[in-house]
């Protein structure tokens, strides 16, 4: 071989490890910034390439949990990428908004998983003792004043009332609404508010609405610092709203049966859902087939021990 096609090629091979350096070093720069923890994965506000590209980088997306069943990757995305709405990603945003809300969803019902032991153990120290002590039944205040149940001199009462209010929410109900409330994320309150479930603050705080209001009270739309924030209010305002005791009452019902509650079986009890129009448990019902989303509600969050792997 001659010195000259020796130094081509050694030349070639050199633009090549440049061109695929400088492309890692791109494809890096150009991922979300986010922290790995014990926990999970949590990627601050980006832009949808970003994301996307990021989703990509982990092998995530919702096909597998959808019909293999594998467990959904400890992936929590802060906020709706704020282009969204761009009309380029007409066609791969209903799956990129379910990528990144059901990650968040099942973490918000991890947490009130992790509130509903705490109240159970309250209750078993009732059944055992007769009664509580006074540490426990200051922690039993606190929890009936979150979920906003009366005060009764009847601990039996109490319980009754509390432990059916502190349970987690079917996640394909709660994927639909937000799909259904924000446009897949594209409405303004969502991208900019993380307020994908247009919730409604009457004491003067949060965002001032685009639609035009009728006379008397004035409300705002509920801002959130992150997804999860908006994930857990939702959760709190089904599970506290008196026009959803139907459903607190049949998803205690399913609990008793060790039955698994599905949201297209329920979703008719959304039907005084405040605001919302009276076909909403119609859209919801449509959504969940549309997308074929009922193998979401058996679904769960990978173990801690292999995020952190």
């Amino acid at each position: 071989m001659n010195k000259a096609r020796l130094y081509a090629i050694v030349g070639a091979v050199a633009f090549l490890l440049l061109t695929a350096a400088g492309l890692f070093i791109f494809m890096r720069d150009d991922l979300p910034s986010f922290q790995e923890t014990e926990e999970g994965i949590f990627v601050s506000p980006a832009k949808t390439a970003q994301l996307q590209r990021f989703f990509q980088s982990r092998h995530y997306n919702m096909l597998p949990h959808l019909t293999e069943k594998e467990p959904v990757p400890r992936i929590f995305v802060q906020s709706v990428p704020q282009d969204f709405n761009k009309e380029k990603y007409d066609e791969v945003r209903p799956a990129l908004f379910y990528e990144i809300m059901l990650p968040v969803i099942l973490r918000a019902n991890e947490t009130l998983a992790a509130e509903r032991e705490q109240v159970m153990a309250l209750k078993e120290e009732f059944d055992k003792t007769g009664d509580l002590t006074k540490e426990s039944m200051d922690k039993l205040k606190e929890w009936i004043t979150r979920y906003d149940v009366k005060l009764s001199d009847d601990l039996d009462t109490l319980f009754n009332t509390l432990i059916p209010r502190v349970d987690a929410v079917t996640p394909t109900l709660l994927l639909t609404m937000a799909a259904q409330d924000s446009g897949f994320g594209t409405s303004r309150y969502a991208r900019e508010y993380n307020a994908v479930f247009n919730q409604r603050d009457w004491d003067g705080n949060g965002a001032v609405p685009d639609e035009k209001q009728k006379e008397g009270p004035q409300y705002r739309i509920k801002v959130f610092p992150s997804l999860y924030e908006a994930v857990l209010s939702q959760i709190h305002y089904l599970n506290t709203n008196g026009y959803f005791e139907n459903y607190r009452i049949a998803r205690a019902k399913y609990r008793r049966s060790h039955n698994l509650m599905r949201g297209y079986s329920v979703a008719h009890l959304l039907i005084n859902f405040p605001y919302k129009p009276f076909k909403y448990p119609d859209i919801i019902k449509h959504l969940i087939l549309q997308y074929e989303l009922t193998p979401l509600d058996s679904q769960s969050l990978a173990t801690v021990k292999s995020a952190a792997e």
